[in-house]
């Protein structure tokens, strides 16, 4: 199989897992929100923020440092690889241990001091004891990672997808009849029975793969494994630090604005555990390519092939643009159907109408932030995003009480706008791309406006919008013009590039024979 060939089937294997995992995730939140509404989504995302702070540093950049160890390991034999497991458990065990003591015994502190609410006080003591199987568990998927075992993680990402929405459904819909607070206990409660069970399942994959393999001494490899951890940890404590105050800051912010302390966590709610998970939605098939390039670009670059780069660079380019200007059209057009299809609520839709004109951005940037990974620019991408989000948390506090939720909205695109403008700036002074704004940009945006304009027009019909086998079929119109409309525009470039790539090749070919054909005594 030709490397193109296995690179779009990996792409596309990693998209259907990426969307099966997305589906069950937009699913269960469409379930929380009806069982709890949308002051109860609110509290368990902002209990869930600050639980990402602690799996941070129960975490600690372990992950990745695995990944790395166990595939720079595997030359030197079976021994090796047990040095770094071990190496890495006893790592897990003691940031793991840490963050589970830190988080239980100041759950009180935290509940009622940094979140305002005394009802996540228990739930977040119940989160605690999922720190320890969570840092654990990243140990053993950066070694399948390592010794490229994909499949063990598809297998754990999986059974734990489809172990939480069990519970879920089992746990959530009794609990959420006695308050929010009952309901918010139930999703933790799902949340750490998930986390057991998945490293429970993790751990026989790994017994059963290391089954005969020589062990060795953690001792071997734990300063190496300190020595490459600390750095990750400290970039991802920064950013996740600000992530957690800039959403904490949010609800608090809107409560200057005017509104009451339950309006403004449901409108927190709305937004981040609504509308945000499914304007993110469609971004899977992009952040399984793009993270399929940072390989090929790292190649690339170590080979110096300075052309390769280039023409790799601006294909995913104009990829993203295309795919992300679709998805804004299909999102704005959309907006209200998909607030009442998942959520039964009209501000959801109002919300994802707000955020879809930024989706194009966000989904350059990360491609972008990919293909500066790959070649070797990880530490400005690091920067570019810790300043983005101290940035955030400045224009949160000074925006919200003046604004509302319009002025996170200008946050979000103005954040975008100004990460998104770096790393392309970083990117553009180490590959001399070419980006061609009326091919790139106009050419995609007339069809996406056209398709939207068509499809307003065609089934404006009141009362139908709602029913989803009138949404599929406005779908699929709107799909079938802005695909063809952008293929039937395409077709003028395709000839100048074909054209293009001719001369070029007579350039090189042409020199070639005037010279074969002085070698062999004939006339050119």
């Amino acid at each position: 199989m030709s490397r193109k060939k296995q690179f779009f089937k990996n792409g596309i294997l990693l998209t259907l897992v990426a969307l099966s995992m997305r589906g069950v995730g937009l699913f269960s939140s469409s379930y929380i929100t009806g069982a709890v509404g949308a002051e109860g989504m609110g509290l368990y995302t902002l209990i869930m923020t600050l639980y990402g702070f602690a799996l941070t540093f129960a975490t600690s950049g372990i992950s990745l440092t695995m990944t790395n160890l166990v595939a720079a390991a595997q030359g030197k034999g079976d021994r090796a690889v047990s040095s770094v497991v071990r190496a890495g458990v006893l790592y897990a065990l003691c940031f793991g241990g840490a963050a589970t003591a830190a988080l239980f015994l100041l759950a009180p502190f935290f509940g009622a001091g940094v979140l305002g609410d005394v009802r996540t006080v228990f739930p977040i003591r119940i989160l605690a004891f999922s720190l320890l199987p969570e840092a654990i568990l990243s140990v053993l998927t950066g070694y399948f990672v390592g010794v490229r075992r994909v499949t063990n993680n598809a297998v754990l990402q999986v059974t734990a997808q489809v172990f939480k929405l069990s519970l879920t459904v089992l746990l959530v819909g009794r609990a959420g009849e006695q308050g929010i607070a009952a309901a918010c206990v139930a999703l933790a409660v799902s949340v750490t029975l998930t986390d057991a069970v998945t490293l429970l399942v993790a751990l026989l994959q790994f017994l059963y793969a290391r089954r005969g393999c020589a062990r060795g001494e953690a001792g071997d490899s734990l300063m190496p494994v300190c020595h490459m951890a600390f750095p990750l940890a400290i970039s991802a404590y920064l950013r996740s630090a600000l992530l957690t105050i800039e959403h904490i800051l949010i609800p608090k912010r809107l409560r200057l604005y005017g509104q009451s302390a339950s309006a403004s966590l449901a409108s927190y709610g709305i937004l981040h555990g609504m509308a945000l998970p499914l304007v993110l939605y469609p971004m899977a098939p992009l952040t399984s390519f793009a993270s399929l390039l940072v390989p090929e670009f790292a190649e690339a670059n170590a080979a110096d092939d300075r052309a390769r780069c280039e023409r790799m660079c601006e294909k995913t380019l104009r990829a993203a643009l295309w795919y992300g200007i679709g998805i804004a059209a299909f999102l704005s057009l959309f907006s209200e159907e998909l607030g009442h299809l998942f959520y039964h609520n009209a501000e959801a839709g109002r919300y994802i109408a707000m955020l879809a004109p930024v989706v194009p951005i966000m989904y350059l940037d990360h491609a972008t932030d990919q293909m500066l990974k790959g070649i070797g620019e990880q530490v400005a991408s690091m920067w570019i995003n810790i300043t983005d989000s101290l940035l955030s948390v400045v224009l949160v506090y000074l925006l919200l009480p003046v604004l509302g939720v319009w002025g996170y909205a200008v946050m979000i695109v103005g954040m975008e706008l100004y990460n998104f403008l770096l790393s392309f700036r970083r990117l553009r002074r180490r590959i001399r791309f070419r980006l061609a704004p009326f091919s790139s940009v106009a050419r995609p945006l007339f069809a996406a406006l056209v398709s939207v304009y068509a499809c307003d027009r065609l089934f404006l019909m009141n009362g139908t919008v709602t029913r989803l086998p009138w949404m599929l079929a406005k779908l699929l119109f709107c799909v079938c013009i802005y695909v063809g409309l952008s293929a039937l525009l395409s077709l003028p470039f395709r000839k100048a590039g074909a054209k293009k790539e001719e001369g070029r090749l007579c350039e090189v070919l042409l020199p070639l024979s005037v010279k074969t054909g002085k070698k062999n005594g004939k006339k050119v």
